[in-house]
């Protein structure tokens, strides 16, 4: 999987810009980072974490539990055990009380009783706020890179407003083409959300006689 630089190289060619004329690292990057925010809400990573809960306590502090990097929370069995699971697993009704506290809504919990927690994760970019590896496929590096050529030109096509450019239609047609990037990106960004969702109805209801 590629690293920030590599992405950013890819961004600037097809913005043709590799000499940094008209964009510069820093700001290649904040479009890199405003594409991943879009792409991970639209197609998340799926993680699950397990932690003992307490007698008697039904708030539980996501950070500490090493949840805090969480979109959002799908669903909470509990209790669970790992050695030995639960079948049919126990999930439980939960809500939030505030960004980092959940919830648990069941009416006894004893002390060990296991908690587990499944819930959705942006993706990272090697490099990127300084972390170590690239979660994205090698589709969704491509539509990375399409969505931040996209910011970066309604960027540029925003600055470039009131200033002297090369013809007086430079902030529109930025615009457009910057238009025209986010358009393409968010519309197969949306096929690769379905493909996924059909792709998880498939396998958690498994065959129809």
């Amino acid at each position: 999987m590629s690293t920030l630089a590599e992405i950013i190289d890819y961004v600037e060619t097809d913005l043709r810009d590799t000499a940094n004329a008209t964009w510069s690292p820093a700001d290649l990057t904040r479009a890199v980072r405003w594409a991943l925010q879009e792409l991970s809400w639209g197609t998340p990573r799926r993680a699950v974490a397990s932690f003992e809960a307490q007698a008697g306590r039904r708030e539980y502090s996501l950070g500490a539990q090493g949840i805090a990097d969480s979109l959002f929370i799908t669903e909470v069995w509990c209790p669970y055990t790992g050695a030995e699971p639960e079948y049919p697993p126990r999930s439980v009704a939960w809500r939030l009380l505030d960004d980092d506290t959940l919830y648990l809504d069941v009416d006894c919990i004893n002390a060990g009783d296991g908690v587990r927690v499944f819930y959705a994760r942006g993706h990272t970019i090697q490099d990127l706020d300084e972390t170590p590896a690239t979660t994205l496929s090698a589709e969704q590096e491509e539509l990375v890179c399409l969505g931040a050529a996209g910011y970066a030109a309604l960027q540029r096509a925003q600055e470039s407003i009131g200033q002297v450019n090369v013809t007086a239609q430079a902030p529109r047609l930025w615009r457009d083409w910057g238009q025209a990037r986010l358009y393409e990106f968010r519309t197969r960004l949306d096929q690769l959300a379905r493909r996924e969702m059909q792709w998880r109805t498939t396998w958690t209801q498994g065959w129809s006689l």
